[in-house]
């Protein structure tokens, strides 16, 4: 029986695990913390498993992504327009709220995300799926609005 006003915690460690190259996640990884240390100068691609309710995945960039040509593709292992839902915020690093958008998926157009070079450390997305698509959410710290693109 819980105890009344006794804070609820994690039994267990969230698993982590560095991205420096492409990745296929598996079903079996839900709730993995992702940290991505990439930019040798071409795109990788992070494909997101066969959706399936609660599936979770959080990605963090440990460092800048400072080659022009660097990309990380996020996209959905169904490959179908509709499967992204969601936003992200891109804040330029030290701006204003005046040095800011909100980059948005409609619904039925999206299965990937792209970010760009000069991605700044801090940056994350949360995907999280409801079965039927995946809902994102994060922030990310740019040098300039448009490095966040939403794609089929």
């Amino acid at each position: 029986m819980a105890k009344v006003g006794r804070a609820a915690r994690v039994a267990s460690r969230q698993r982590v695990e560095t991205i420096t190259a492409s990745k296929t996640i598996g079903s079996a990884e839900t709730g993995e913390l992702y940290l991505i240390n990439y930019d040798t100068g071409s795109t990788i691609t992070i494909t997101l498993p066969t959706m399936q309710d609660g599936a979770y995945f959080k990605f963090i960039f440990q460092a800048e992504m400072d080659s022009s040509s660097a990309k990380v593709k996020i996209i959905s292992a169904e490959a179908t327009a509709g499967d992204f839902l969601g936003g992200i915020f891109e804040q330029i690093t030290g701006g204003s709220n005046a040095n800011s958008a909100f980059v948005t998926s409609a619904p039925s157009t999206n299965f990937h995300v792209t970010l760009s070079h000069e991605i700044q450390p801090g940056t994350w997305i949360e995907c999280v799926c409801d079965g039927n698509n995946w809902v994102l959410t994060g922030c990310a710290n740019v040098s300039a609005i448009g490095k966040v693109a939403f794609g089929a």
